[in-house]
């Protein structure tokens, strides 16, 4: 296990790009990176609250997935303030989205460091800009750390295939492989659910309305809750019993899920529909100022076997954002055929990864 703060002072170098002086330096905690001047970054450039500190700090006090070390890289101006901040995880087999396996098999097992956490599904480099310089920066600040660690492999995951850094990346020698795809839809044009509602086929359409005229006639309730009041221990019990069918129970470690939720305080809301009671679905939404993000949910398909409770999550989040004003709903990765069907557009998603030195032998 690497002691998350050993390598606090390693990059104190100053360097000059394009006729401006930055400094880089690198912390093992959140809140020794400055969270006020981290976060003012973050809602600069419009990042997604996977980068708030709140987030980050949560993660640290309730590691989601195995972690050997945490690190936080950012790169200050004359006056201290942030230029650009990355965090950074170390990590060994640790690949609950069968990226690794699926596109990288050689590193499975080895050292490795990726730039966010696998329950991120949308990987930024927060900053004033991403020209070549501050990418650059950031690209030799990493790479001189993994060399440090050890590392066999190093990058970005979970990229934007479409967007300014997967651009910045590929320019910068980092060329991406795509390896998911994430789903998401623009509210802002849409004034009500039922105008969303009626952007969908008829099919589809009629199949939504027929499960909520079900869902009402069976008595199941449902309330969106804050996270002080949500039965979240229940959440990871049915997350964890879907999540079985594909060998992944572990996305939802028992204890640390419900606390690292609980840590995040506001920034949480939670969908639980129950029947007599008894709680058959519960959906995890995160929220941020403009997006509404569907993140996690577990269902008990069998309670009423004429509906799915997955399918009125849906559709609560749809509600949800709009009564509270956000203009975009994420709904993370795969299960395309629902998302695309449901009015819902795919992202191409990358990973940027290269072995330790390639990109400076190659170069």
């Amino acid at each position: 296990m690497i002691r998350a703060g050993f390598f606090t002072t390693r990059f104190l170098t100053c360097i000059r790009n394009g006729g401006m002086s930055m400094r880089v330096r690198t912390y093992g905690k959140i809140d020794e990176a400055g969270p006020g001047r981290w976060d003012e970054l973050v809602a600069s450039c419009g990042a997604p609250l996977f980068y708030r500190s709140a987030f980050l700090r949560a993660f640290e006090r309730f590691p989601l997935h195995s972690v050997q070390a945490h690190f936080y890289i950012v790169g200050e101006d004359a006056q201290g303030g942030l230029v650009f901040a990355t965090p950074v995880y170390l990590l060994k087999g640790v690949d609950p989205m069968k990226i690794l396996n699926n596109h990288f098999a050689d590193y499975g097992g080895e050292l490795i460091l990726v730039n966010h956490v696998w329950h991120c599904y949308d990987t930024w480099i927060p900053a004033r800009r991403l020209d070549p310089d501050v990418v650059g920066t950031v690209l030799w600040a990493v790479e001189a750390l993994a060399a440090d660690l050890g590392v066999a492999l190093w990058g970005f995951t979970n990229v934007d295939g479409t967007g300014e850094l997967s651009r910045a990346l590929t320019a910068a020698g980092m060329a991406g492989v795509q390896v998911e795809e994430r789903f998401l839809v623009d509210l802002a044009p849409i004034p009500d659910i039922d105008r969303y509602l009626a952007l969908l086929n008829q099919p589809v359409r009629q199949n939504l309305r027929r499960y909520m005229r079900i869902a009402e006639r069976a008595g199941i309730v449902a309330q969106v809750a804050p996270v002080e009041h949500a039965d979240l221990e229940g959440f990871v019990a049915l997350a964890r019993a879907g999540a079985a069918k594909y060998g992944n129970a572990d996305y939802y470690r028992p204890g640390i899920f419900e606390d690292f939720l609980r840590a995040l305080g506001g920034h949480v809301r939670v969908f639980e529909q129950r029947l007599e009671g008894r709680l058959i679905g519960s959906t995890v939404l995160l929220v941020d100022e403009t997006t509404l993000h569907w993140w996690v949910a577990g269902n008990d398909y069998t309670a009423v076997p004429q509906i799915s409770p997955f399918y009125l999550a849906f559709l609560a989040a749809i509600k949800e954002a709009m009564a509270t004003g956000k203009v975009v709903v994420e709904a993370g990765r795969r299960n395309p055929r629902f998302k695309t069907r449901h009015g819902l557009r795919p992202r191409p998603v990358q990973s940027h990864f290269l072995p330790t030195f390639q990109r400076a032998v190659e170069g």
